[in-house]
């Protein structure tokens, strides 16, 4: 359809031309010295007229071929009984052998959750064989694990996977609230390899027994804004900030490795705010505030939620191993917990200091990670330099707005 809006687009262009400069160039080929050159003329629009008949000509046949041949796959199919039923709770349909039920249910528009785009690494389009379990193939490896994930049943299977070779009955077992199913392409970064940072405030139930809420709320304000802006200077994004915590996200776009440098930084950044902020506690109201920041490398599944201004959340096993490192950091009083992963990612040799083995991951293996006092200066790039410039820049602002209040 494009293609043929610009054939039309490009032959009104032509016969702009041509009323424009037609008299001119008519009187000229009729002029005795030019008449071999108005016979090729002739001859070559004569030649490109016939050119043009036949792709056109052509380029109508191709797109009747393919609705020919789609009817033609049709009629062999219902003839050789290559279709089967597929017997949803409210409706059947007829489907070529070989469709995946959720193909079936997006080519007739029946509703049927999905949100890994068919490729078995969700369960929300996973539905109950109700008859016909004998026509439905083994699993394969990657909806296996999915199935054993969920501990689903035996007639449980998953839709984007399951190609029944007869007929067959089955009810969806995750509600959408989609009237019609219209396929969409997933983001591309909807599943991926990210870095996740955790930044918790340990001690704000303590200081809030001891001190004024104001004053609490205070703290957790000023240690907030400095821990957003570490991250937002390193590059991250800000997933949520909660009343004892914050969660932010590297690797959104670009290499797993640059994503871990860039986690690295904003917690040596965090640390030294850090240190800043509790040096003005101590000397006013003799405290501290203990902040512990965890790290971690690995896969995860995201999606944009909220109305209006919409946010980035992540599940996945890379959230349930950053919050046991969470875990274990608070049970050993230690500001920063990194995993391996994300030294092996960033290519940044470990501490000197044995790792630590946390094996609270249920099925999943024992994980390596390092639980630390402070960020080893070797780990961060030119966050000193960033952070000076990002002073100067803040106040740079407050000037030229007391000039403009002025």
């Amino acid at each position: 359809m494009l293609s043929a809006l610009g054939f039309l687009e490009m032959g009104r262009e032509l016969a702009r031309e041509s009323r424009v400069s037609g008299p001119s160039l008519i009187a000229e080929a009729e002029m005795p010295s030019h008449s071999a050159g108005a016979d090729a003329t002739l001859k070559a629009g004569l030649t490109m007229t016939r050119w043009r008949s036949g792709l056109l000509w052509g380029y109508l046949g191709i797109i009747g071929c393919a609705f020919g041949a789609r009817s033609a796959r049709t009629l062999v199919e219902r003839g050789r009984r290559g279709l089967v039923t597929l017997s949803y709770p409210d409706r059947l349909v007829r489907v070529p052998r070989g469709w995946s039920v959720l193909e079936a249910s997006r080519a007739f528009h029946i509703s049927h959750g999905s949100s890994c785009g068919g490729r078995a690494r969700c369960s929300t389009c996973r539905i109950r064989i109700t008859a016909g379990v004998e026509f439905c193939p083994p699993p394969n490896a990657d909806e296996r694990a999915t199935l054993e994930h969920i501990k689903a049943e035996p007639n449980v299977r998953l839709a984007c996977q399951l190609r029944p070779s007869n007929d067959i009955s089955f009810i969806p077992l995750v509600r959408t609230d989609r009237p019609i199913y219209r396929q969409t392409i997933p983001a591309v970064d909807a599943d991926r390899e990210i870095v996740l940072l955790f930044c918790d405030f340990t001690n704000r139930s303590v200081l809030e027994r001891e001190h004024m809420a104001h004053d609490v709320l205070f703290v957790f304000t000023r240690h907030a804004e400095s821990a957003c802006g570490a991250i937002r200077d390193a590059g991250g994004t800000i997933s949520y900030v909660a009343h004892d915590s914050i969660c932010a996200i590297f690797g959104l776009t670009g290499s797993l490795a640059h994503a871990s440098r860039q986690a690295l930084s904003a917690a040596n950044e965090i640390d030294q705010t850090l240190h800043e902020l509790n040096a003005g506690l101590d000397q006013r109201w003799g405290c501290k505030a203990n902040i512990v920041v965890s790290i971690h490398a690995g896969h995860a599944a995201l999606s944009h939620i909220g109305q209006g201004t919409e946010t980035i959340v992540a599940a996945g096993k890379a959230l349930e191993i950053t919050h046991e490192l969470r875990k274990a950091a608070a049970r050993t009083s230690k500001s920063f917990a990194i995993s391996s992963a994300v030294l092996t990612a960033a290519q940044t040799a470990p501490p000197v200091e044995d790792a630590v083995l946390i094996d609270h991951l249920g099925r999943e293996p024992a994980l390596s990670a390092y639980l630390m006092d402070y960020v080893p200066a070797g780990w961060t790039g030119n966050t000193q330099q960033k952070r000076k410039w990002r002073k100067r820049l803040d106040h740079a602002s407050e000037l030229i707005k007391t000039i403009v209040q002025a």
